[in-house]
């Protein structure tokens, strides 16, 4: 008997455990576990549980047609399924175990752990495979890319035709998704859904993006309305879920682009969709080595100045209107606005409310950091709360510079039309660009004055955080070592990247594709 236990890859396409543990007509009993860990995180918002319920409920669809079944099952992880392989072995079967690695957390990391010694102890098979790519040779590192491209490219795990689940009662904790329903409706109460979770979603939205939304994606995903109106993929809560593999992803791309080859721009197009698929598990491939980073600065001289203390009086008022969409910035306030009602925001406008925050308002990134989980239904821990730090201005510290996002720039750059304000902010209609910028709403009292000076702010803050940098570039330098080497490392994948970015938007502005 095989149990396919799945987790953050809830499909049955390009899935290693799914392929291995249904080959050869073998009994499999596919499960998810619904635990209470997850839902009871503070970090875990409404949006991104009702997009892992339908997608289980999608994952039942599918595996019913398969001749299958998902059995799920409610409790603690570790005691469910050692639980679940006693009870099959005094049923007379010989219990193999089959999952792919998830090292979003640490919780995740332990618990795997946990069942991969108990199968140990009871001399039973356990497989682990892979979700997506990840290199777990710590001394392979420097070929991370190379490595990542081959996988990418090697052939897919083929769907199964059929999976031989047969029919059994187990005196565990079972649950039908009527029962879900019910007992969980308060993680159904949002208005309106606008990202659907499921395999079945996942490749209509990867095909409606293929067909047509992906035209300029190259420049709208910095654009909050182009963005919102899915110009960007919007496969991020996908990734993150499982509902399709990277690798599905990125091959259907390439397939795409072969088709437009006498197309530049298009090519061009879906060349910086690939960049960004690999960026995406870039982060997940950091976590892996340095799980620290989700909840401690990258550098312990931050820890004088971000810290998850409690907020005193201002910071509270500061980090409440921040939260509200009520700083008197537009563009920070359209941007958070989006974000409750969404659960989603692009990655330009989640990196300036970041910048806002911590440098601007002068609070601990892990404020925000926790404030995006809370909501992102494609809340991804591995890239936020790295971005988090980024946008902090704490990682790359070797670099003697670092970005703070003005608010005001951004809405001459990223939505001089207005659509993105006047959507969201609708007590600005009728305001021009210019009376915008110049803060001719607060004259009649519509809209909230700024809560801070930016100019100010930005200067003496952002003094601090340089300062820190300047200790952190001077001890590595005079340290050296392996810390030095990985800062080295990380500084020039950045600006060999964003050299190359700038080649070849500079190249193509030349010959007229951005017209």
């Amino acid at each position: 008997m095989h149990i396919l236990w799945f987790r953050r890859d809830l499909r049955l396409s390009d899935n290693e455990s799914v392929a291995r543990a249904t080959a050869k007509a073998a009994l499999v009993l596919p499960c998810f576990i619904i635990d209470p860990w997850f839902y009871e995180q503070p970090e875990v918002g409404k949006a991104r549980v009702r997009f892992l319920f339908e997608s289980l409920e999608n994952l039942e669809k599918n595996l019913r047609s398969n001749s299958s079944q998902l059995y799920l099952f409610e409790g603690n992880s570790v005691d469910i399924l050692q639980q679940l392989t006693q009870q099959l072995i005094q049923l007379g079967h010989r219990p193999k175990l089959y999952f792919n690695r998830d090292v979003q957390v640490e919780y995740g990391v332990s618990r795997d752990r946990a069942i991969a010694n108990f199968y140990q102890q009871l001399n039973l098979e356990c497989h682990i495979g892979l979700n997506n790519f990840l290199q777990t040779d710590d001394d392979r590192r420097d070929k991370w890319f190379d490595e990542y491209y081959t996988y990418v490219r090697q052939s897919p795990h083929l769907k199964p035709i059929h999976i031989n689940t047969p029919q059994l009662s187990f005196n565990l904790p079972l649950v039908t998704f009527t029962e879900l329903k019910q007992k969980y409706s308060h993680f159904y109460e949002t208005k309106r859904v606008y990202f659907k979770g499921g395999e079945t979603q996942a490749f209509s939205t990867l095909n409606s993006f293929l067909t047509k939304r992906f035209h300029g994606y190259h420049w709208k995903l910095s654009k909050p309305w182009l963005a919102q109106q899915k110009a960007t993929s919007h496969l991020s809560p996908h990734l993150a879920f499982g509902t399709i593999s990277v690798r599905t992803v990125y091959q259907s791309t390439k397939a795409r682009a072969r088709e437009l080859a006498d197309q530049p721009k298009a090519e061009f197009s879906l060349k910086a969709f690939r960049d960004r698929l690999r960026w995406h598990d870039s982060f997940t491939q950091r976590l892996y080595f340095h799980p620290e980073i989700a909840y401690t600065n990258r550098y312990p001289e931050f820890d004088e100045y971000y810290r998850p203390d409690e907020l005193t009086s201002s910071q509270q008022e500061l980090f409440h209107a921040w939260c509200e969409g009520l700083t008197g910035f537009p563009m920070v306030d359209a941007s958070m606005r989006q974000l409750k009602t969404m659960g989603w925001m692009n990655f330009r406008m989640r990196a300036m409310c970041a910048t806002f925050l911590t440098i601007n308002c002068g609070i601990s990134w892990h404020y925000g950091a926790r404030h995006y989980m809370n909501y992102l239904v494609d809340g991804d821990l591995a890239i936020d709360n790295w971005q988090w730090q980024m946008q902090a201005g704490i990682t790359n510290p070797l670099s003697e510079t670092f970005r703070i996002y003005n608010p005001n720039k951004n809405i001459e750059e990223k939505d001089s039309d207005l659509r993105f304000i006047y959507h969201w902010i609708p007590k600005l209609l009728g305001y021009s660009l210019p009376e915008i910028l110049q803060g001719k709403y607060i004259e009649h009292g519509l809209y909230p004055p700024p809560i801070l000076d930016w100019s100010k702010t930005r200067l003496v803050n952002g003094k601090i955080v340089s300062d820190i940098r300047k200790r952190v570039r001077e001890r590595l330098l005079a340290n050296g070592g392996d810390e030095l080497e990985n800062a080295i490392a990380a500084k020039t994948t950045v600006e060999k990247y964003f050299e190359s970015k700038d080649k070849q938007y500079k190249q193509f502005q030349e010959k007229e594709f951005l017209s």
